[in-house]
Parts: structure tokens; sequence; C-alpha cells
């Protein structure tokens, strides 16, 4: 996977990873100054555009990897302490298509499937998985919204440590749009794990493992909060995203392909601009 850590010194916070699309395979990523809302200071906005049909998918799953680069691990870690509302971390993407009409699908949490990969580390994932704060949302204007939200453990620990994320969803491919779309996505969007508060979020080296050693954790969301190692408890209904402003990147050609997979690198983007 190729990860655009470069990216960096082109931003201006360390509080959120993002990811860039590459497969299918997806544009050249452009980056410029661009406000993007009204009331927002100018800032480098950078983007990009790939190619989803999600009318082939014969098994009816869409995929979202989420990867560190080759060398690196996705670290998340915090500790609730004495806080009054525990520290979170959410994993977030948000894609969008132009001129574009579908059923809209609401995707049960509870067919969707998380798959921790450590790469071989052995590295004990901690976490309350907020199913009430979670969704996989196919719009009615055919865009494409998900979000995965972590809290602490029962203990109080939230500890991720992983080479990838494969969050999966069941979704029913006759009721999206037919033939393939050219979709964009932003950084002045979502598409981004932040950090939880007072916690961390950062790419660490990754210290190689034989590689006959292997060692993962998936994970199968039951009808209430799945916690590893502990069971935490579900909260609220889940909000939807709101629309933010994107840039228009150039297009890729089109390839068929139901799965998207994203690579990561660290962007350093405003807190104004991307909390919500």
């Amino acid at each position: 996977l190729h990860a655009n850590e470069s990216i960096a010194s082109l931003m201006g916070y360390d509080d959120l990873i993002f990811f860039q699309p590459n497969e299918p395979p997806a544009s050249p990523m452009t980056c410029s100054e661009q406000k993007p809302c009204d009331f927002c200071d100018s800032e480098m906005v950078c983007g990009g555009s790939l190619p989803i049909d999600l009318s082939t998918g014969e098994d009816n799953k869409l995929s979202f990897v989420w990867e560190a680069p080759d060398d690196k691990v996705i670290s998340i870690a915090a500790d609730s302490g004495d806080m009054e509302f525990p520290p979170r971390t959410r994993v977030e993407l948000e894609l969008k298509t132009p001129d574009c009409e579908a059923e809209y699908q609401d995707i049960d949490i509870d067919t969707v499937t998380l798959d921790f990969d450590d790469g071989g580390m052995g590295h004990t994932q901690s976490y309350t998985f907020l199913k009430g704060e979670s969704f996989v949302e196919l719009a009615a204007d055919c865009g494409i919204f998900t979000r995965m939200q972590f809290e602490p453990a029962a203990d109080g620990i939230l500890d991720l440590k992983f080479k990838k994320l494969t969050v999966t969803a069941l979704y029913d491919s006759q009721k999206v749009a037919q033939g393939e779309l050219e979709y964009t996505w932003s950084t002045s969007g979502y598409i981004w794990m932040r950090k939880p508060e007072d916690g961390s979020i950062e790419l660490e080296d990754f210290v190689g493992v034989p590689s006959t050693t292997t060692a993962t954790s998936s994970t199968v969301l039951p009808s209430t909060t799945t916690t590893s190692p502990e069971v935490g408890t579900d909260v609220e209904s889940a909000p939807k995203p709101t629309s933010l402003p994107t840039s228009s990147p150039p297009s890729s050609s089109p390839v068929n392909m139901d799965t998207f997979v994203a690579s990561s690198f660290l962007i350093l983007a405003s807190v104004c601009t991307h909390y919500y």
C-alpha cells in the first residue's frame, strides 16, 4: 500500500489520520488552497476521485479497508480516568457523486463485521464499539457514508493497535444506481480516524514478525454493544453526517469494483473545519 505521509507538511494539526483511496484505481490526489465553507478560513484541501459500481456486487458485500503503510501500525489510545464523558475515536468516510438518485439504505449495524488485523503482533484490542453512534449508509443521492465509533472498554482503557481495519457491510445491490459512478473524496469531508479526547493517535513504526506468525481478531457484532476484551454499553441513536463542501478533483478511468480500499497517510487538518 502506498502512504502519502509527506502531505503532512501541507497541513497544521496532528489530531487526525487521513486516508487516501487507492483501490479501485483512483485519480491522482490533488491539493490546493480552498475555503471548505463560507465561514472558514482558507486552508489546504486535498482530494481525488475513484470509480465504484455497487450494482455488480453479487455477494451484496461492501468492504472498507483502512490500512497503515507497510512500515507502520495505527495506534489509538486513551484512558477515561475521571472524565465526565468517555473519550471517543471515530473512523469516518464520505464519498459523493453528482446528479444521482437511488433508494436510501441504512445498513443494519448488526450485519456489519469488524476485522482488526494486527500484522502478527498479538495485540489485544481494548475498546467498546458504539453501535448507536455507528452506521453505514447508502444515501438517496448515491452518497456513501460510514462511521465506526469506539470508546474505552469497561476498565476505562481504549487501546487499538493494528495494521488494517476491515469494515464489511451487507447491502442490496438491486436498490443502488445501476452502472459505474465516479465518486469524489476530500479532506474537507470525512475520510479519517480521529484522536480521542486527551488521548493519542499516531502511525508507529511496525516491528516486523516472522511471516509464519499471524494474529488477527474478527468481531461479528451481536445485538448488544461489542467490547474487546470487555463488554460495554450502547448509547443513543446514530446521528447522520452533515454534508460538507468538497472539491471537484479530476476523474479517473472507470473500473468495475464494489470494494473500497484505503491506504493511510498522516495529514494534519483544522479542528474548526472537521469536527462536528
